[in-house]
């Protein structure tokens, strides 16, 4: 039911763009990866130029809204899911600030510094963001630069824009996102129903972990949109479903079952979308996906929304390798397909 929310093996004619809608966002700290969940999950025949086209043209975009990590997100969701949980975010972080030096006077600097340079939708590549900031007598060595980066991003200043050629550009959010910030109770209200119907079967505690909120606020949060939603009783506790959903679909589910192997990048939602991810992983396997539990994670195969094992691609002369590593040596996974996709996705 997952995979079919996920539009994992179903059949979707969507751009990047309605595909990012649909999943609200999706964990993009591994660019070349999340550009690959896009087009698993998008209209056949999407291509990387695709993408950096939405990209470029502001209809999505890459920043920090969900437990500062990066996201790719629709541009229209991008201030909603800052309501949610940016605040908490910049609260969270406060200690690793302090220990790399960072004062409020550090963090007005910053703000001074990107709104001056930032002006008039003029975009920089970061590297000359942070040699400006440096020029200016704020220094950005070690981990500063990043942190000042993710709290210019929490605080509305700043977001990722366009490409200039495989260098990512930041511009002012009021300029490439204009818009008005939603308030955070009715965020909330928003994101539960929309989160429940592209990531259900899910709970509570799925959806406080994904949003960065208590799970007080989930739970008053799904207890609001609960018309909208079914209760599945699930291993584990309670789950809910969006009932606009793929998964309520009986269409759907027939065809995710016999669907072929996914190549699934590293930092997938079908795993980081969930605090529990034994439906699709088994526990004896968290390991060999996520080596030592340090937040790293490896891509994946799946099928029908199960994790059958891991793979990697080795670039060669003319595309690439990709070698799988299911979990049982003696069941071999055939994802020749996708490793066709995969190839000709990441061409140059």
């Amino acid at each position: 039911m997952r995979a079919a929310n996920q539009l994992l093996g179903v059949a979707d004619p969507g751009t990047a763009e309605d595909t990012a809608r649909w999943m609200l966002a999706l964990q993009a700290q591994d660019f070349a990866g999340a550009r690959w969940a896009l087009a698993l999950r998008g209209r056949s025949g999407e291509t990387v130029a695709d993408i950096h086209a939405a990209l470029d043209g502001a209809r999505i975009v890459r920043s920090w809204p969900l437990r500062g990590t990066l996201q790719i997100t629709a541009a229209e969701d991008l201030r909603l899911l800052l309501a949610v949980s940016a605040e908490r975010t910049i609260r969270a972080t406060r200690t690793r600030r302090a220990q790399l030096g960072l004062e409020a006077e550090d963090l007005m600097h910053a703000e001074a510094l990107a709104l001056r340079l930032l002006a008039d939708r003029r975009p920089m590549q970061r590297t000359q963001l942070m040699a400006a900031f440096d020029a200016d007598g704020l220094d950005t060595s070690g981990q500063r630069g990043s942190h000042l980066l993710l709290h210019l991003a929490l605080t509305r200043v700043v977001c990722f824009g366009p490409l200039e050629g495989r260098q990512h550009t930041v511009v002012l959010l009021d300029d490439w996102v204009p818009g008005p910030d939603p308030d955070r109770s009715g965020a909330l209200r928003v994101l539960a129903p929309r989160y429940f119907t592209s990531h259900g079967p899910a709970s509570v505690g799925d959806l406080a972990w994904w949003a960065g909120i208590t799970t007080t606020e989930a739970a008053a949060a799904t207890a609001e949109a609960a018309g909208g939603l079914i209760p599945l009783a699930g291993e584990s506790g309670e789950l809910w479903v969006g009932r606009g959903s793929a998964a309520v679909d009986p269409v759907a589910l027939h065809v995710v079952p016999g669907e072929a192997v996914r190549l699934l990048p590293a930092f997938d939602e079908l795993l980081l979308g969930y605090a529990d991810r034994s439906a699709s992983l088994a526990p004896e396997h968290a390991e060999r996906v996520s080596p030592g539990g340090n937040g790293l994670f490896r891509p994946v195969l799946a099928r029908a929304g199960r994790v059958l094992g891991t793979w990697r691609a080795v670039r060669r002369r003319g595309g690439f390798t990709v070698t799988s590593e299911p979990f049982d040596p003696d069941s071999p996974v055939d994802a020749d397909a996708d490793a066709r996709a995969f190839a000709a996705f990441s061409a140059p």
